[in-house]
């Protein structure tokens, strides 16, 4: 474990990339993410939602109640008791032992040591390190981001598509409309993968910790869970060439990307670096 976690380490030591666009080969980048995509088993829910979660009785039925509903409009919709009641049964519904369906090579369920060793892999990654070189106005946050790299870190690992996903909250937090974080399912229940906290957590003290972050005079905050694959707030798409690198092809115009090559470098560098899957326990 030791040797794995310092593998990770020696390929952490990047600066922010001064190559001109002119000057990059084709890119890798594109064909890490569709690789990537295929592994992670994504199947997106669409059509309406319905507005009672207190009643759901798994994670799937859940996620499959917010349909294909802007999680952002789901939370402005309800009243606060009823967001209240769902983020009970949210705490609730992550304690209830979770079954993963079996397959061969994957991971069903992670060790909390090997959590550990996600988390590291995120704390250490290039795109993480240079926050600010692609977050220079200070704007982005990059929470998405983050999350995004637990989860490509996670099946990059052989983890079971179905053992990670992803929590939110949403609601006014002052500066956030949303926040989001991956979690994966460990020998000690869900734990997430939040680098503003520090370490992997618990689902409860990931939700108690940003409780304070609500505006006073705001309505709740309310939580929710989804599959991994699930890229943003407001629509159920998968990660695209589109969002990730606002390009359809393989040409890539730095100045052009808002996200200044935070998902093209880190595509790269996951390509590049070639993580050693976590063993099959």
């Amino acid at each position: 474990m030791k040797l794995l976690l310092l593998i990770i380490l020696l390929f952490s030591f990047f600066s922010c990339s001064t190559t001109p666009d002119s000057l990059r080969e084709p890119a890798n980048f594109k064909s890490c993410l569709d690789t990537m995509s295929l592994l992670m088993e994504y199947k997106p829910y669409s059509g309406y939602t319905e507005w009672i979660y207190s009643d759901a009785k798994s994670l799937k039925e859940l996620e499959a109640k917010y349909g294909g509903t802007s999680l952002l409009y789901i939370q402005q919709q309800l009243s606060d008791n009823e967001i209240k009641k769902n983020n009970e049964n949210i705490r609730k519904l992550v304690k209830v032992p979770y079954e993963v369906t079996e397959e061969k090579g994957k991971i069903s369920v992670v060790t909390t040591t090997d959590s550990e060793l996600i988390y590291a892999s995120m704390v250490v990654s290039k795109v993480n390190k240079n926050h600010y070189c692609y977050d220079i106005k200070g704007t982005i946050g990059f929470c998405f981001g983050r999350a995004t790299i637990a989860h490509m870190e996670a099946i990059a690992r052989n983890i079971h598509p179905d053992a990670v996903k992803k929590i939110w909250i949403a609601g006014d937090m002052k500066e956030w409309g949303h926040h989001v974080a991956t979690m994966v399912y460990t020998d000690k229940g869900w734990m997430v993968l939040d680098t503003n906290i520090g370490k992997p957590v618990t689902v409860d003290f990931w939700l108690d910790y940003y409780k304070p972050f609500k505006d006073k005079n705001a309505k709740e905050v309310m939580a929710f869970i989804t599959q991994a694959g699930r890229f943003g707030p407001y629509d159920t798409r998968a990660y695209s060439a589109v969002d990730l690198f606002n390009t359809n092809s393989d040409d890539y115009v730095k100045a052009k990307d808002y996200f200044n090559g935070y998902f093209h470098d880190y595509f790269e560098s996951l390509d590049n670096v070639k993580n050693p899957p976590l063993e099959n326990k």
